[in-house]
């Protein structure tokens, strides 16, 4: 009978520890605020059109043309991608001082620069477009900012979801949009810009807890955008962190 009590105590502490480490796990992916955004971005009825995650790194050294490619690679691999799959990109004029390259499929188109800014710094920007998916944006932000982090400690990643309705809305709808987006966000309006069939809102959210940015005297880490194109007879609305930075 010992025996058994031991043996079950033992299966429920390792139960446990599965809960206990799921636990962590999904908490991790809910601290900066992404699977927030994923759900206000549902709450918008709006369809789905892509997803834009734009970073910046800085290394504080310049780098040889070897170690620029390793990057690349690092990256793509940490991404789930293949080497095989990267197309490289010469330019004559920076041969030396720039490596490019790029994944370009029908649904993604992953790009990456790593150059030297000077003889004690190099940068790597990285864009990463994905028009099919949206809900592995977490974990693809994730992913990216770690790998980028190992090289650098300064990092800035942008990251926008877009979305579309088929039809003009009225303006009193832009509003209960918004609000709606603020209130799930958790978030108070900063400064608006408001045109005709065009509106900008800059806000800080309490439930991102990735960097902000100053802007007239205040933190702001979420910026929402809806914009009716009258060629295109849709109404775009665009929700990002900590702005937008797409021509939109």
């Amino acid at each position: 009978m010992k025996k058994i009590l031991i043996v079950i105590s033992l299966v429920f502490m390792f139960l446990l520890g599965l809960f206990v480490c799921y636990g962590e796990s999904k908490n991790s992916s809910e601290n900066n605020g992404y699977l927030q955004m994923i759900n206000s971005f549902e709450n918008t009825n709006s369809e789905f059109k892509f997803y834009n995650i734009k970073a910046n790194a800085y290394i504080d050294r310049s780098l040889n043309k070897e170690e620029m490619k390793n990057i690349c690679v690092d990256i793509i691999s940490m991404l789930g991608l293949e080497e095989a799959q990267l197309k490289w990109i010469e330019s004559k004029k920076k041969a030396q001082s720039q490596v490019y390259a790029q994944i370009e499929e029908k649904n993604k188109n992953i790009s990456i620069i790593v150059a030297n800014k000077s003889k004690n710094e190099s940068y790597i920007i990285v864009d990463i477009l994905e028009n099919k998916v949206y809900k592995d944006i977490v974990d693809i932000y994730t992913v990216l900012e770690n790998t980028l982090n190992s090289y650098c400690k300064r990092v800035d990643v942008y990251t926008c979801l877009a979305g579309e309705y088929k039809k003009k809305l009225q303006l009193y709808k832009y509003d209960d949009i918004l609000k709606k987006i603020l209130y799930n966000m958790n978030a108070k309006e900063i400064d608006r810009v408001e045109e005709e069939n065009f509106m900008s809102v800059t806000a800080f959210s309490k439930a991102i807890k990735t960097d902000y940015l100053e802007y007239l005297g205040n933190k702001v880490n979420l910026n929402i955008g809806i914009r009716y194109s009258e060629n295109e007879e849709k109404t775009m609305i665009y929700i990002a962190t900590p702005i937008i930075k797409l021509d939109y």
